[in-house]
């Protein structure tokens, strides 16, 4: 970082991770960085919690998607639909217009899983150079005629990270879409039972037994969160992971009853705690997705650790057929619309908080007169508060 940078608020970053360029947004309590390769949001950083990123950070060397062909990439990588995806992905990911693999048909075509954007380069749109960090940065979608846009802004003082979306449909069609915020953790934040995720979630479904060999849940389950069933009929929480050797996949419907959902990790041994906060009309679902050394095929390599909580229009990643003709879940929508010519748009929020050690995770959230209330889980909860602007 030159001395000229440390006076911006944004600037670009040749070496955001692996070699990649990106985008760094900063500010008094930390800062933000971003990849030009598939958009993710591979950074976040408190000072007060001694820098730990918690976003997961893949243990192979990674690529800018865009580079990636099939002759050269697929040994290290894997082939498609999933190499493209898994030669740049890091961190918080988006996967859209749909979640899942593409169909065989649609694999055979070119496309990949996820969808196109987390596979393509984005591009800036607008930044500011005021003390005030303020990203807005996005991608065309050739194949779906959707564009894309993301804009990040950062409170100067405060931990807060506002987070804006757009898509638009290019076509003059109908399009269903799936829009999930693949949201991923990693070590040394992420730690067998120790760190705690919570969210406010109701119902919820394990995925089919061909997900993963190394399967301890009872396959097409149904449960109330956290408490799952294992194939030996006992009930395991899966606030915290346990120390095996396993992969899983989760689908959890958050309560209809709250206006704004969330989802929330703590390591308290690192005093960390991360929350992204949102409407839970946009994001009615939070995947569940536990990867712990299960993986053997590259680029994983059962090497590792890390697991995700993507809220989500849509609960099971599959493909996009799929889960239009399976229809709803628990009476819950499970993809959206973008009419033709027509815009949409989700707010979400990302907060830090440096937390207690004795932290046990988070039972609610409220928003109102300028600030956040997080209340601890459990019968005397401590309460974390932070100032924040009207966004949701």
């Amino acid at each position: 970082m030159t001395s000229g940078s440390q006076a911006q608020a944004v600037w670009r970053n040749k070496n955001v991770m692996d070699g990649r360029a990106g985008f760094r947004l900063q500010a008094e309590w930390g800062h933000v960085s971003v990849l030009e390769g598939g958009g993710h949001i591979c950074e976040l950083n408190l000072k007060a919690c001694s820098g730990v990123n918690p976003l997961w950070r893949p243990p192979w060397a990674t690529i800018d998607p865009f580079e990636y062909t099939t002759a050269k990439c697929a040994r290290q990588y894997g082939p498609p639909p999933d190499g493209r995806l898994l030669a740049g992905i890091a961190g918080h990911s988006l996967s859209f217009d749909h979640f899942g693999p593409p169909s065989m048909e649609e694999t055979a075509a070119g496309l990949t899983t996820h969808g196109e954007a987390p596979a393509l380069q984005w591009k800036v749109q607008k930044q500011t150079q005021s003390r005030k960090a303020q990203l807005q940065y996005g991608v065309t979608l050739p194949e779906a005629q959707i564009g894309f846009s993301r804009k990040l802004t950062l409170d100067r003082a405060n931990p807060v990270i506002y987070c804006e979306e757009e898509a638009v449909n290019l076509s003059n069609y109908d399009r269903p879409i799936s829009w999930n915020e693949h949201v991923t953790f990693g070590p040394p934040f992420l730690e067998a039972g120790i760190t705690w995720f919570d969210m406010p979630a109701t119902r919820a479904k394990v995925c089919p037994a061909s997900y993963s060999p190394r399967f301890s849940l009872q396959p097409d389950a149904e449960f109330s969160w956290p408490n799952a069933r294992t194939k030996d009929r006992k009930r395991m929480s899966l606030r915290t992971t346990p120390a095996q050797r396993f992969g899983h996949y989760t689908a959890q419907m958050l309560n209809p009853k709250l206006e704004i959902g969330f989802i929330a990790a703590c390591n308290p041994r690192l005093k960390l705690l991360v929350m992204y906060a949102f409407r839970r009309a946009d994001f009615p679902w939070v995947g569940n997705w536990e990867e712990r050394y299960n993986r053997t095929s590259a680029p994983w390599r059962a090497k590792t650790f890390c697991r995700g909580l993507e809220f989500s229009t849509t609960p099971f990643s599959i493909p996009r057929r799929e889960t239009i003709e399976q229809g709803p879940l628990f009476g819950e929508r499970t993809y959206r619309w973008l009419p033709a010519k027509s815009k949409a748009q989700v707010r979400f929020l990302i907060l830090l908080f440096e937390a207690p050690e004795t932290f046990r995770g988070v039972s609610s959230v409220s928003i109102a007169k300028g600030k956040i209330d997080v209340v601890e889980s459990g019968a005397h909860g401590r309460k974390l508060s932070v100032a924040a602007d009207k966004f949701l």
